[in-house]
């Protein structure tokens, strides 16, 4: 079995990052490669930051206009959610890089030929997931600036998201103006959805590590037996190794997880804080666009792709609770009749530690779980609904 799948299960993912200016290149990369990566996140960063001030003055300049202030402040928060992200990443890349360490080592790494099925099928949702959530926003930015492209042509005036200190309906200012935001949300959207599927495969990896840690109950005794006739030891010697490792994988798992929720608990509870405001004020845009324009389908991808990053978070915290409560019945299916009685009592006290369940949640208050993606939702369409009714009255 090959090695350190399980960090090439997230290998695409820190490509991304780095390719973005989100996460450092590896540290044992040329002084000089270093250098100019991190010259070029600072320039990267920097584009962003004055992006998303041009849209906060965009926002101050139509402060009066409900409508207006709909078709920036969705795409504000957006960026700052991006902004926020990139920051903690950058900030706490030494922790990050703990993980990493971890992902290599091995306990999460244990070269059992069962457990190749469970990185294979994590890999691939992992890609699966990643290029969808990409694509899928990079096509929402271009039909974004396509939009106003087409009103240009047609002779009518347009108005970008942003503030600007000159007329952009004058050419060649149109076409710069297009290209800068074109340029800017495309990259802010590259970099946001990838941050959003590598947390979240973070959270995959602890799942996979509790259901290759179930197979290892299962079939502990087993191969225990296989060891002890391979090796011609001590059958008692194998198992009391053998339950060290479990005990060992099972503390890295719950640091592992508790890593994840110290790093990026902030960002997750930003994320689903503005998530119901962006849900309800692109829907509040929705019902007004004709289905028959480009407006129309860029508001339902760009719907589409915030419904997936909240629900990669929600649904594979979800995953993480369900495989560590299996633990216990994984742990009662070992065929433990035939180990010796320390060994049982051993086991009791490893049931009785895994009957607490693996909670992730998101600034120490709110759970990933289905249930608050459902919760989101409905929140999002309460506060449209009260919008609406305010919007007509």
């Amino acid at each position: 079995m090959k090695t350190n799948l399980s960090y090439k299960c997230l290998a695409p993912h820190l490509l991304n990052l780095r390719i973005a200016g989100c996460f450092y290149i590896d540290q044992k990369s040329p002084k000089l490669y270093k250098i100019l990566h991190l010259i070029f996140i600072g320039i990267t960063f920097v584009c962003m930051l004055i992006f998303v001030t041009q849209q906060a003055l965009k926002v101050f300049e139509v402060r009066h206009n409900m409508d207006k202030v709909m078709e920036t402040m969705f795409l504000f928060l957006t960026h700052t959610d991006s902004i926020y992200k990139q920051v903690v990443t950058l900030k706490r890349a030494d922790k990050i890089q703990d993980l990493l360490d971890i992902m290599k080592g091995p306990f999460f790494n244990q070269g059992e030929p069962d457990h190749e099925k469970y990185f294979k099928e994590t890999t691939r949702h992992g890609k699966i997931l990643l290029q969808a959530d990409n694509y899928m926003a990079l096509c929402t930015c271009f039909l974004w600036v396509l939009y106003p492209f087409i009103l240009h042509v047609q002779g009518k005036p347009t108005v970008f998201a942003i503030w600007l200190p000159y007329d952009s309906n004058i050419d060649p200012n149109f076409y710069l103006t297009a290209l800068y935001v074109w340029t800017l949300t495309s990259w802010l959207a590259f970099c946001n959805t990838t941050m959003d599927v590598t947390v979240a495969f973070l959270l995959a990896q602890c799942k996979t590590q509790l259901a290759i840690l179930s197979n290892n109950l299962i079939y502990f005794v087993e191969r225990s037996k296989k060891e002890s006739d391979a090796k011609k030891e001590n059958f008692g010697e194998v198992v009391r190794i053998r339950f060290e490792n479990l005990v060992k994988h099972h503390v890295q798992i719950l640091y592992f997880a508790n890593q994840i929720q110290e790093i990026f608990g902030g960002v997750l509870t930003y994320q689903f804080l503005i998530s119901g405001w962006i849900l309800c004020t692109s829907l509040y845009r929705l019902v007004d666009s004709d289905p028959a324009t480009v407006q129309f389908w860029s508001m339902v991808l760009y719907i589409c792709c915030i419904l997936m990053q909240v629900s990669l978070y929600t649904y594979y915290g979800n995953e993480v609770t369900h495989e560590s409560l299996n633990l216990m019945e994984s742990a009662y299916f070992m065929n433990w009749l035939d180990t010796s009685l320390i060994h049982r009592h051993h086991l009791i006290f490893f049931m009785e530690r895994v009957k607490k369940p693996i909670l992730p949640v998101a600034g120490f208050i709110v759970p990933l779980s289905n249930k608050t993606f459902v919760s989101i939702v409905k929140s999002s369409y309460s506060f449209y609904a009260l919008l609406r009714n305010t919007g007509k009255n």
